[in-house]
């Protein structure tokens, strides 16, 4: 894959931040592929996070630094030695200001959803009129249609990559009951409120055959999505909160359940949702979920519309019913996984991008 660089090569990496979520997760995969190429990296971030370590490990040189405008001569100096830049996430819009204006190539890699393209869209640049050396990729389908139906811009799609894992435990809960995983924060994105509403909408003669897993950070909730959770956990015994896990413990939950339900009301590319169908099990979405593109509801996962509890309980007794026989399913959920997240896919794609760009 590649060939190896010799070293002489200088990549600047720009993040809105370093704290173990998606974003900046994905991005020190890729860090990691240009560090075992022999790239000299080095990272700006805007604010500073539990990923610092990781950096450490590798003797990436970091540094904080939360504007840009107010260093323009400092920060043009500083980025006009490097060969090639990746700046993450929308957020880091102002870097990209100042890199328009000079010839080294910049792969800006936008995660969004619509709600921030709104948020922004008086600091933005125009996206219409962005120079030739700034190259915007979207993480998934539906970044790339906010873009093109806000800006009229065809960008081009970069997946993250997601290690193949080997399983390490059983699957299947040890009560014989179907298990059903959600993971991420509690916020009106990812509506863990909606699955409370489908969950109490179902059958007892369902509810007792299955068990319902939720897992997020319980310190920074929205409130009107957590309180709903909690109240459900302490009527039904079969619902569980496991609080905020580490990513091993989250990777074995997923190894275990049944099926994962994102019943989000917007999510742009779901890693948990990669992850589960690297797993070889259920992946059960909202079809604005960006992974849902890959998704045909019943022969590789299931969908169903946002906000609607109805649906989400109908789909959900269809997996109790037929836990046994979605064998099928699951493994074309796999094939999603090694055609599109493998990280080696991954790894070749920005290998190539990197030194297309540097040439």
């Amino acid at each position: 894959m590649g060939r190896q660089n010799t070293g002489n090569k200088k990549i600047l990496v720009i993040t809105h931040q370093l704290s173990r979520t998606g974003a900046p997760i994905v991005l020190l995969d890729m860090i990691r592929v240009y560090h075992r190429q022999g790239y000299q990296i080095e990272v700006i971030t805007m604010l500073d996070g539990e990923l610092r370590e990781e950096l450490h490990k590798l003797h990436i040189p970091m540094k904080v630094q939360e504007r840009f405008m107010d260093q323009v001569d400092d920060f043009l100096s500083y980025a006009g030695g490097f060969d090639f830049v990746v700046a993450n996430t929308l957020v880091t819009f102002e870097a990209i200001h100042l890199l328009k204006y000079m010839k080294v190539p910049v792969l800006w890699w936008l995660h969004e959803g619509r709600q921030y393209f709104e948020y922004f869209a008086s600091v933005l640049p125009d996206f219409r009129n962005l120079p030739a050396n700034i190259h915007v990729f979207s993480v998934g389908h539906y970044v790339q249609r906010v873009i093109e139906e806000l800006y009229g811009v065809h960008t081009e799609i970069l997946h993250f990559g997601i290690g193949d894992l080997p399983a390490l435990h059983e699957k299947g809960s040890e009560s014989g009951k179907v298990c059903f995983l959600t993971a991420g924060t509690y916020s009106r994105v990812k509506a863990q409120d909606v699955l409370v509403e489908a969950i109490r909408k179902l059958p007892r003669e369902y509810l007792v055959r299955a068990e319902f897993y939720f897992c997020g950070n319980e310190q920074m909730v929205d409130e009107s999505v957590f309180l709903p959770v909690e109240k459900l956990s302490k009527e039904y015994e079969n619902v569980i909160l496991l609080h905020q896990l580490s990513r091993q413990e989250t990777l074995k939950w997923m190894e275990q359940c049944d099926c994962l339900i994102a019943p989000s009301r917007i999510d742009p590319m779901p890693t948990v949702a990669a992850e589960v169908m690297m797993k070889g099990n259920l992946c059960l979405c909202t079809d604005v979920c960006g992974v849902a593109h890959y998704i045909e509801d019943g022969r590789n996962g299931f969908t169903v519309p946002p906000e609607d509890a109805d649906a989400l309980a109908e789909k959900i007794t269809y997996i109790i019913d037929n836990n046994t026989r979605l064998d099928a399913v699951r493994e074309a959920g796999r094939a999603v996984y090694e055609k599109y997240f493998a990280m080696a896919v991954f790894e070749e794609r920005i290998v190539e991008l990197a030194e297309g760009y540097m040439g």
